[in-house]
């Protein structure tokens, strides 16, 4: 118990730094942002007025204090930009699109890995594992970008299978069928990376673990070789590939983003670009603080699942 507090302890940590970082970054960029809310022609005193509405006086510190505690209620500040909605209104309006082309890319990616590595460490050198191992190094050469660019004219220019814009996503629970359609060939390119790292890392160790003793006497037992794969196997060489899921939240929080914008996603990606490019700093800060969580609780996470797939480590942490 005291190794998970420790853990957790770090991740919070590691929360107060990237905020504090970012806060103090978005604070040195050049412009004045209540000056940018108040328009070309505002007086000094309207400025003023406005700087201390938005939370702008005081030392940083005390500014970075204030925005803290106000984002523990959810409460970012206002859009400097689109005026009347607040930082986390623009986010609750595009977080669902983020988070479901994530999910979509994880499920789609686990779906083909699991079973591809499964038949490969059965086979090693056969035929599924040379295909599947010369299809996942051409996959892992090719940025997620490219990648998306050659799908969007294969299956959407030229087979006309997938729409290439999705501007006008509708939502899961108004027309599941629709939505998914729209999504399968985002979430497909983001998954396709994906795919080949896990399959790699799943395959060794799959491999190593087929070597092991219990395994062996199973076999000799007359199990049947798909109830050792996946009752006998497959657990144990989990390991490393629930760190690989877990830890990819971060580089799939970046491909998401690059996808939202190769397909005109309105989703995190696009909103982050869009904030920056017109200096909407409360939106920038409100977005890095809601990925950080994310990202920490999902380390804290895969260390949890690590003391469930292997007891030893669990034990070992006393």
């Amino acid at each position: 118990m005291l190794i998970f507090v420790q853990r957790l302890g770090r991740l919070v940590f590691v929360f107060f730094v990237v905020t504090f970082v970012t806060f103090f970054l978005l604070d040195q960029a050049p412009g004045d942002p209540a000056e940018r809310f108040a328009g070309l022609n505002a007086t000094p005193e309207v400025v003023e007025g406005i700087r201390a509405n938005l939370g702008l006086n005081g030392s940083l510190l005390e500014r970075y204090t204030r925005w803290l505690g106000n984002a523990v209620r959810f409460d970012f500040g206002d859009s400097i930009v689109t005026r009347g909605f607040s930082s986390w209104d623009l986010i609750r309006e595009s977080l669902p699109k983020t988070l479901e082309l994530m999910v979509l890319a994880e499920i789609m990616a686990i779906g083909m890995a699991v079973p591809l590595a499964l038949a490969s460490a059965r086979r090693p050198g056969g035929f599924i594992d040379k295909a599947a191992s010369s299809t996942a190094f051409g996959l892992l050469a090719l940025p997620a970008f490219v990648l998306g660019i050659y799908m969007s004219f294969v299956f959407g220019v030229k087979l006309g299978w997938f729409p290439t814009i999705v501007d006008n996503l509708p939502g899961l629970n108004d027309d599941p069928l629709n939505n998914l359609r729209q999504m399968f060939l985002p979430s497909l390119t983001l998954a396709l990376n994906l795919v080949a790292v896990y399959l790699r890392l799943l395959r060794s160790d799959l491999i190593e673990t087929l070597q092991e003793d219990y395994v062996m006497l199973a076999q000799a037992r007359g199990l049947s070789e798909r109830r050792i794969m996946w009752r006998h196997v497959l657990r144990p060489s989990s390991l490393n590939f629930t760190t690989a899921v877990g830890l990819n939240i971060a580089g799939l929080i970046g491909g998401a983003f690059i996808i939202e914008v190769l397909f005109a996603i309105n989703g995190m990606g696009r909103l982050v670009i869009q904030s920056v490019i017109l200096e909407d700093f409360n939106v920038v800060a409100a977005v890095v603080a809601i990925l950080t969580v994310a990202y920490v609780m999902m380390n804290f996470l895969v260390d949890v699942l690590y003391s469930i797939l292997d007891p030893r480590i669990r034990h070992g942490a006393r």
